[in-house]
């Protein structure tokens, strides 16, 4: 049985609060630019989303590695940056056709712009609420996953502390138990 108590002190729920945060200021800033750009006619249903989601997907990986994982230095290329950025593309590719697609179908449902223009960025921003649970899985059990932690990325309650404060994480081991001792130390 699971202790409760102990989950909510542990680092997945610190962990999924922050990325939750930083996805939501990535979609507030997604969801202006597309209302934007669409609404005042700058660009198309599906370029607007083209230009929000490269603004959202920047302000999300840079909140998501350094603020929600806790990552600092160099990203590993194959690791984080390929993997982060594929499931990025496919939010692209998965938006930009639902945007076309209530583009298309909005002026059949609704008889003004605005109701339409609230109707494609519904669409858009179900989209990102529907992959959210998914990328994060993926983040936290691949992409941003420290391979030396027990349990998948999950750093204990001394080893997150020491690496919140820490320069550079990567550096940082965590001990596994309070008992074990740098073997410099050792006789």
């Amino acid at each position: 049985m699971i202790d409760l108590r102990r989950f909510l002190r542990g680092a997945l729920p610190r962990i999924f609060t922050r990325y939750t945060l930083g996805s939501v200021v990535a979609a507030v800033v997604s969801e202006v630019t597309l209302l934007v750009a669409y609404g005042q006619e700058l660009l198309g249903a599906q370029a607007a989303a083209v230009a929000a989601w490269a603004l959202g997907a920047v302000t999300n990986y840079v909140l998501a590695r350094r603020w929600a994982w806790r990552r600092r230095g160099r990203p590993r290329v194959l690791r984080e940056l390929l993997p982060f950025w594929l499931t990025s593309v496919t939010g692209l590719l998965l938006t930009t056709w639902a945007t076309g697609v209530a583009h298309d179908v909005g002026p059949r449902l609704f008889a003004t712009d605005g109701a339409r223009v609230v109707f494609v960025g519904a669409v858009f921003l179900g989209v990102y609420g529907v992959l959210f649970m998914a990328k994060f899985c993926f983040f936290h059990y691949f992409v941003f996953a420290d391979p030396r932690a027990g349990s998948a990325g999950e750093a204990d309650e001394e080893g997150e502390a020491a690496a919140d404060g820490a320069e550079d994480p990567d550096r940082a081991v965590p001990r596994r138990s309070r008992s074990q001792v740098p073997s410099t130390t050792r006789k």
